[in-house]
This record gives C-alpha cells, structure tokens and sequence, in this order.
C-alpha cells in the first residue's frame, strides 16, 4: 500500500488548492498500489494440470489445450516450460509421458530450470486421476485472466494521468484489453501450416461434407444464396447494397428472421439500425412473420384470421433473441463497445448493421473526406467481426451512376463514397429490382411477388452468381422465387 508522510499531505494539500500537483503527490495516493502482494495465483492447481498431462495424454493435453492454448497462462515459470515442452511433442505426436518430457527439458538444458526430475515425479504423483482436470485448468486459466485484468488496469491507469487521448479512446482501449483478458490462452497467434492442415482443414472439410452447422455458417434462410456463400461465417463481413427503396431493409430482416427463428440453431441477433426507430422495426418483423400486410390495420380492412396470425406470431416472436438498437449516426467506437459487451452477456451470433453510410468514423472532428471516413468505418467493421468470431451483415448505399447503366445491374464500383467496402468485404451482394415497371405492380402481383435478383458480385471463399428472389411489398419481405408462402386469404380486403 503506497503511504504519504504527514508533511507530503499537508503539501500536497496546500498545493492542490492551488492548482498544483507537487512531484504527484496527490496522484501517487489515487493509485492503490500492490506490489507487496503476488498476482493471483494457484500453484497446486498449475501442479495437479501438469501431472494430468504426464499421466493420462494425450486426451488431457488436448483437453488442456482446448481450455488454455499456450504456457502464458501459467504463473510458474517452470510451469510454462513444462507445458510448452509438452505441446511440442504433442504436435510432434510424440508420447507424452515422465520420461519424453524430462528427456526434452534436458536437450534444452533446462531441467535443472525447473526443478529436476524429481520435481517432475512430484506432480505426477500428486494426481491420482485426471477426472478434475477441466476445473483445475478453470482455476488456472481464471487466475491468469485476474493478472491480465491487473495489468490492463494499471496501463489504464497511466494512461488516464498521463496520456493525451481523448476519454473515449482510452475506454476502447481498456475494454479491449479486457476482452482480450477473457480470450486469455483460447487461441495462438502463430500457426504451423501442418498442424492447421490436419488440425483444421481437413475436419473442416470433412464437416462441410457432411453440412455440418459449425462448419457452413450461418444460414440466411435462402437456400440459393447459401449454396452460393456456404452460409455466414465467423469473422466474416457481409455487404448487401442496393440503391433506395430496393428492398435493403427488407432482405436484412427476412434474413433476421430466418436466423433468429427458422435456423437448425436459432442464434442471437443484435440489429444496429439507423434509419428507423425501434418500434418501426418491431412492426415490419411482426408483420412479415404474420404474412399480414400494416396497411390493413391503418385502413381499418384487417380481418379476424390476420388478427390471429398476427397474435400467433407475436407468440413466436416473444421466444426469438433478437436485440434492436437504433441509436442515429452511430460511432464505429460505439458500436464496438456495444457489441464486445452484448457479445459478452447475450452471445450474440450475428450483427446487422443498416446502413453503413449512415455511421460516423472516430474523429473529433468533421471529416471533409468523407471517402476516407467510410474507408474507415468499412475497415472498423471488418475488425469487429473478426475480433468478436462472428458475422456481420452489413447494408450499404449504391451510388446513383448505378441507374444510368445498362439495365440497371450494380457493379462493385457503384458502391457509394468508398472503394474500400469491396476490399474489406468478404461478400459483396446486390439487389436487383425493375422498379420503375414495378410501380405500376397490381394487387394480385404484389401478394404473388414481384421478381427481385440477388447478384453476389464478390464471393472470397466461392463463387459468384445470380440468384432470383421475390420480393413482398406489402409485407416487405423478401421469399423465394419458386414459390410464394402467402395463399389467397393474404390478399388485403378492399
């Protein structure tokens, strides 16, 4: 515990009243210092670990593995080299037993390091069974995430004294390094290519063979569109643009609603819109699911069979994980911040955010460049999905050079006021309707289905490809083009 002498208080005290921080003084007492006491710790546990490890693997150091990744997560130095060595042969698919280990710690000249043979002997002889290792490596590996948060705190802390960055920089710094303290030993930051290939790739493949969920992504319910993109998957940014009035919005909640509802696993979704209000979005999903259009409840036609769709798909939509936050002109800090800490409680599997053009860069001021302000938000994207292992589906504005090509068919260079949302996208889709033809659509054609394409335009991990689609305008809602899921008792009463 740091202490101050009677007399540095009553300086520190008399110069803060005026302005003055003398030899910081003042601060020196704010910050609570532990330097006397070691960092959090439990040696018998980081013991009873290893012994697992020399008596039953591979089955524990893989389970190790899986629940600590590297030897950073261990207090003991001794320890550390104990288990990197063991990784080692691991990955050598060496047997791991007293013998391997002590003979690798050896070859290095570092057994002596650690303690010796007998040391060795010792936590082998310390585990009668292997039967708690999962909760002796919990114990560990919280204990390292405590020292971790220590070491953010008082970086932090420094930083909140000394450093000119504005508050809201210094707070993503710190919960980044937080999330970082939980992530603490899940995964390596440099790869061997032959353990990805038989540790990855090849159960990657197999899975995928087999349609596994955990491999494939997540499905946006359109069979076509998965095929083409094997679904979203992790770390991945996905780009639906389309110019105004197309049918943006519309797609993106059909998708929210698939995941959310019709999904093998149905998954979180945490949508970020800033160009409706919460409520406008609660209705156009409540509708859609109902297949009953809003129009009908405003023109007082609606009928006692939509008021029961409508009360059934309320019922349904009561159990979906769907969050909406429609904070306008949001910021990429923000929005970071928002979903490191949904991502935390909510587990969140899925983010939409509508539209990207809408958002604003970190800056503290206006950006005349607004290129390199969307450049920036498209690459601030790009990062959250990755940092947070999930999906982001991502809407955007197309320029209006799109209406005057041939067709009207968008390319990748019509996405509006930045170049960078193709680079940093891994999917880049378009959607494509006939609008002017289309405004002159009967009744009958609008329940039926008006034809709308999905062109995906760039497909990193695939190919690309046209999709038809068609599109429900008084539900909006987007269907397959096959066939449509509204019958004729659908069509609004006139």
């Amino acid at each position: 515990m740091v202490w101050c002498s009677f007399k540095d208080k009553e300086v520190a005290k008399t110069m803060a009243v005026n302005g003055r921080d003398p030899k910081g003084i003042e601060r020196k007492r704010a910050v609570v210092s532990r330097e006397d006491k070691p960092k959090p710790n439990d040696l018998n546990a980081e013991k009873a670990v290893i012994g697992a490890i020399l008596i039953d693997s591979p089955l524990s150091i893989d389970t190790a593995i899986e629940k600590l990744g590297t030897g950073r997560v261990f207090y003991s130095d001794a320890h550390q080299k104990i288990y990197d060595i063991a990784i080692e042969l691991h990955k050598e698919r060496v047997g791991i037993d007293h013998i391997s280990i002590a003979k690798a710690l050896s070859d290095k000249g570092i057994l002596e390091q650690i303690g010796g043979d007998s040391y060795l002997a010792e936590m082998q002889d310390m585990v009668p069974t292997t039967a708690n290792l999962e909760s002796w490596c919990k114990i560990v590996h919280d204990s390292a995430v405590l020292r971790r948060i220590i070491d953010a705190c008082s970086i932090a802390s420094e930083k909140c004294f000394d450093s000119e960055k504005k508050v809201d920089e210094i707070l993503d710094e710190v919960e980044r390094s937080v999330l970082e303290a939980r992530n603490l030993g899940e995964r390596q930051n440099v790869f061997e290519i032959k353990d990805l290939i038989f540790d990855k790739a090849i159960p990657y493949l197999e899975n995928l063979s087999k349609r596994d969920e955990s491999v494939i992504g997540i499905s946006t319910g359109f069979k076509d569109i998965d095929d083409k993109i094997t679904g979203m998957k992790a770390g991945e940014m996905f780009v639906i643009a389309a110019r105004p009035a197309v049918g943006k919005t519309s797609l993106a909640l059909s998708i929210i609603r698939n995941v959310a509802l019709r999904a093998q696993t149905p998954r979180s979704v945490l949508f970020f819109t800033m160009e409706m209000t919460a409520d406008q979005i609660a209705r156009r999903i409540l509708c859609a699911e109902a297949g009953v259009s809003e129009r009908n409840f405003r023109d007082k036609t609606q009928s006692k069979g939509e008021w029961n769709r409508i009360t059934g798909a309320a019922s349904l939509l009561s159990n979906a994980r769907i969050l909406i936050d429609p904070t306008p002109a949001l910021k990429v800090m923000e929005m970071r911040a928002r979903a490191r800490r949904f991502k935390s409680q909510k587990k969140i599997d899925l983010i939409v955010i509508d539209y990207l053009q809408l958002m604003r860069a970190d800056v503290d001021k206006k950006n005349d460049n607004r290129q390199q302000e969307v450049s920036l938000i498209s690459a601030g994207i790009k990062s959250l999905a990755k940092e947070l292992e999930i999906p982001i589906l991502v809407l955007a504005q197309l320029n209006r050079a799109t209406e005057m090509q041939k067709s009207g068919i968008p390319k990748l260079s019509n996405l509006r006021e930045s170049g960078s949302i193709e680079q940093d996208a891994d999917i880049v889709g378009f959607i494509h309707r006939d609008t002017e033809k289309q405004k002159d659509a009967s009744e009958e054609e609008k329940v039926k289905g008006l034809d709308a394409e999905f062109i995906i335009e760039k497909n990193r991990n695939g190919e690309p490809g046209r999709i038809p689609l068609s599109f429900f305008p008084l539900l909006a809602s987007f269907g397959s083009s096959t066939k449509s899921r509204y019958g004729e008792e659908d069509v609004p009463q006139k």
